[in-house]
């Protein structure tokens, strides 16, 4: 059965430890307190409920400078390794940036049946010579483009590429996913 309102606990976990990492564990504490949720141990083979992301978002957001896409940008960044790693039984070592986003809709695959009670988002990608078109849609409430947009820069610094990211829709606007483009240089 599909928990069709919780995230991989990799993603919590991570969230925690990029407060953490930004700031300290004091902020944490005050940012899960003004979030209404209750503390605990984020374990990375569990699955947490998307609300608590979403109201540490929320909380984090209004606590910044910055806007929530701007912070879920910078946060999927510094989650992209950590799902690498998670993952790295699903990717070759002989792949570079542009061999990983040949085979992203075969490694996806692999990693939604290795995690078959999570609801991963729909994700397709078209390789085209020198750049890479990734569409995103989830079932959820909130779409997390930010995210998506950051994780996609961050597989790029962890593959040690040249290459840039550039989000070409957004269901913010209207569209029907959110779509990036991956420039390969």
């Amino acid at each position: 059965m599909r928990h069709q309102d919780q995230m991989h606990g990799i993603v919590h976990k991570s969230l925690k430890e990029y407060v953490i990492e930004r700031a300290d564990d004091d902020s944490w504490e005050t940012i899960v307190e003004r979030s209404g949720i209750e503390p605990k141990l984020y374990l990375p083979v569990s699955r947490y409920d998307d609300t608590e992301i979403d109201a540490i978002l929320q909380t984090l957001t209004a606590m910044a400078t910055q806007d929530r896409y701007t912070i879920e940008r910078d946060f999927g960044r510094s989650l992209a390794p950590q799902l690498l790693s998670t993952f790295s039984a699903h990717i070759r070592r002989e792949w570079d940036l542009a061999g990983f986003l040949g085979s992203l809709e075969d490694v996806y695959e692999d990693v939604d049946d290795a995690t078959a009670d999570a609801a991963l988002p729909e994700l397709s990608c078209t390789r085209k010579w020198n750049y890479a078109s990734v569409s995103y849609d989830t079932h959820r409430k909130r779409q997390y483009c930010g995210l998506a947009h950051g994780i996609l820069e961050g597989i790029v610094i962890a593959f040690d590429a040249n290459a840039t990211v550039r989000k070409t829709a957004c269901v913010d606007d209207g569209a029907d996913a959110c779509r990036f483009r991956v420039d390969l240089e």
